[in-house]
């Protein structure tokens, strides 16, 4: 039986960052944020920070650009080395401490419901309708074309792709689970 999720389970949210190849974090890991104290070529520096507990494939945010990339390996406790070069200094950002597990799961609860937004700060008709390509639970890449701004989803995905979702939507959308 069907059931309309977002009056259901909507304890948890997260501004998403657009990725054609990380999936959104799990809501449940933990979050280790920070500040970058040295900007090194595909390397998140913070020298304030203690990474002891995070491994590969945990996942970055960086919150200031509103970029992500993924841990590589670990240089020491307070350097990451990362899939992409993300950071300069000083820049926000935060580790989700779980490993890509979240994109493997395809149980119903583990997909977010996405709240679609907009970066344009007025809204005529044409602007109020977006382009948003995702992945849902069981897999599925689909590309919701003229998708209203300001409405949820009716599924429930695991990633939002940069690539086929307007600029306008890139990273403006909510994970709400």
């Amino acid at each position: 039986m069907a059931y309309p999720k977002i009056t259901v389970n909507t304890s948890k949210a997260l501004a998403v960052i657009a990725s054609d190849s990380i999936p959104i974090p799990s809501p449940n890991a933990q979050q280790l944020v920070g500040v970058t104290s040295a900007a090194t070529t595909d390397k998140l520096v913070a020298a304030g920070s203690d990474f002891s507990n995070v491994v590969v494939g945990d996942i970055v945010y960086n919150t200031t650009d509103n970029t992500v990339a993924t841990v590589t390996a670990i240089d020491s406790s307070t350097i990451l080395s990362i899939s992409a070069d993300i950071f300069t200094s000083p820049e926000n950002f935060i580790v989700f401490q779980a490993g890509p597990q979240f994109e493997h799961r395809i149980e119903s609860s583990s997909g977010c419901v996405l709240y679609v937004g907009s970066s344009e700060a007025t809204m005529d008709l044409a602007k109020s309708f977006v382009d948003v390509k995702v992945k849902t639970v069981s897999g599925d890449i689909v590309t919701f074309s003229n998708f209203p701004v300001g409405d949820y989803l009716p599924l429930q995905i695991l990633q939002l792709y940069a690539t086929g979702t307007d600029a306008a939507a890139d990273n403006n959308c909510l994970a709400i689970w």
